[in-house]
């Protein structure tokens, strides 16, 4: 029997995971790394174990027929137990698949099993917006407080590992382009208190995606606002320009006087030297000059090429099913430590993942899985796009087409798929293009009008 209580309670677990998903930093105790990801992943697991077991017995209503994307999504993660089978490690590829398939059916299980209506999507979005706006003021206060260095920024950002600062700034942009969708949409915001509060926002946020020093993150954020001209062209860039010029000026501006007020200390300077030169702040404009730098004298950037090229050598060892999910990073440090001579990895002993979405699939799961994958991911980009192209500019068929779009072009510099605060974020936007397509195609059928 259908039960709404049972319902009722996988939702209230729904949102509280999605609310303590961004606050997955160090506030607790640094010993253990005791940090809120403790609480989102056990609750994200007892909601999909629980939504499991409410479909078994018949406490909510089954999923309805397979869709061409369930059946995408199922040959990817078959493909990842393939490759599982044939792994190099297998207890390694066996605890990473299944994580992956916790994300994936808390992301896009748990939307699609109890069919979310336009109020529970609303309120999903809240509950991650306030845990996300919860950790941007918690990054700008304690910049404000210690300056801007690249251990800070780490040391915040880091769930689990360090130099997770990217995962923070990928997490911020959906909400950057939030904000921007407000501008170009929201009536409120077309009043001088309206936009004033928006750009006030997005100053704030903007400011941490700079201070984190994510330099794909510039870049991703630059490609987010081209698309936005592209698509709505004269009404994006008189509606916008203001907010973003604003914006920008003030953190150049604050990212200017924190500097000059905070000095870098002396053991942050210590710390920082394998990437900058002891003593000396870094600047914005230093930061954004480095994208494109590959040399051996960015170790950031020259350190992906290199796992780059390790990683097509190792895909040449086995390209069907590739050497396990999740199994590079061990099989890269086993090989940095080889070579302790070469300085370029003298700061690299330790477990990292290939910075590549795609090449990391073709490394991990073969060209099956970089096959699966790619239609996984072109299935989203693609029938967004169509829709966006075919004359609907409605704010969530516009948002969505863009993240979709910058998710697949920052996935060249990074590798998404294990990490929650982003990876769960994808599968949610997954979940709501199925949504909305559901409910433009069948309105009489759709949550959007119960």
């Amino acid at each position: 029997m259908i039960s709404p209580r049972f319902r009722s309670l996988l939702l209230g677990l729904f949102y509280a995971a999605l609310a303590s998903l961004p606050l997955s930093i160090n506030w607790f105790s640094p010993w253990g790394h005791f940090g809120l990801l403790v609480a989102a992943e056990p609750l994200m697991v007892l909601t999909v174990g629980l939504l499991g077991l409410g479909v078994l017995a018949g406490w909510v209503a089954r999923p309805g027929p397979s869709s061409l994307l369930d059946k995408l999504v199922g040959l990817h993660l078959g493909a990842l137990l393939l490759a599982t089978a044939f792994s190099s490690d297998v207890r390694v590829s066996a605890k990473y698949v299944a994580t992956v398939l916790v994300f994936v059916g808390f992301g896009y299980g748990v939307p699609r099993v109890l069919r979310l209506g336009r109020t529970e999507w609303r309120r999903a979005g809240a509950a991650l917006g306030a845990g996300t706006g919860a950790l941007a003021l918690y990054v700008l206060a304690r910049h404000v407080q210690q300056g801007i260095t690249y251990p800070l920024s780490y040391a915040i950002a880091q769930p689990f590992l360090q130099h997770g600062h990217t995962n923070l700034t990928v997490l911020l942009e959906p909400l950057v382009l939030g904000l921007n969708l407000v501008l170009l949409f929201s009536p409120r915001a077309q009043g001088p208190r309206g936009r004033l509060l928006a750009t006030a926002l997005l100053t704030a946020v903007l400011m941490v995606g700079a201070f984190s020093y994510s330099r794909a993150s510039y870049a991703s954020l630059l490609v987010q606002a081209v698309l936005l001209l592209v698509l709505l062209g004269r009404t994006a860039a008189a509606r916008l320009w203001l907010p973003w010029a604003v914006a920008g000026a003030l953190t150049f501006g604050a990212w200017q006087g924190i500097t000059w007020r905070l000095a870098l200390p002396e053991e942050a300077a210590a710390a920082a030297a394998p990437v900058i030169d002891a003593g000396k702040t870094p600047t914005l404009l230093h930061e954004l000059k480095s994208v494109s730098d590959f040399t051996a004298t960015n170790e950031s950037n020259a350190e992906r090429l290199n796992r780059w090229k390790y990683g097509l050598v190792l895909y040449r060892r086995t390209p069907l099913v590739g050497i396990g999910p999740g199994t590079f990073p061990d099989r890269y440090l086993e090989f940095a430590q080889e070579v302790p001579a070469n300085r370029r990895y003298y700061t690299t002993f330790r477990r990292m993942n290939v910075h590549n979405l795609y090449l990391g699939w073709l490394i991990e799961a073969g060209a099956l899985g970089l096959l699966t994958g790619l239609l996984v991911l072109g299935y989203a980009v693609l029938r967004q796009l169509r829709r966006v192209l075919h004359g609907e500019r409605s704010a969530l068929a516009v948002g969505l087409a863009l993240y979709f779009v910058f998710f697949l072009l920052h996935s060249f510099a990074q590798d998404f798929w294990q990490e929650p605060r982003v990876i769960v974020v994808f599968w949610l936007a997954i979940s709501l293009q199925r949504y909305a397509a559901q409910a433009a195609n069948d309105p009489a059928d759709s949550p959007l009008l119960a």
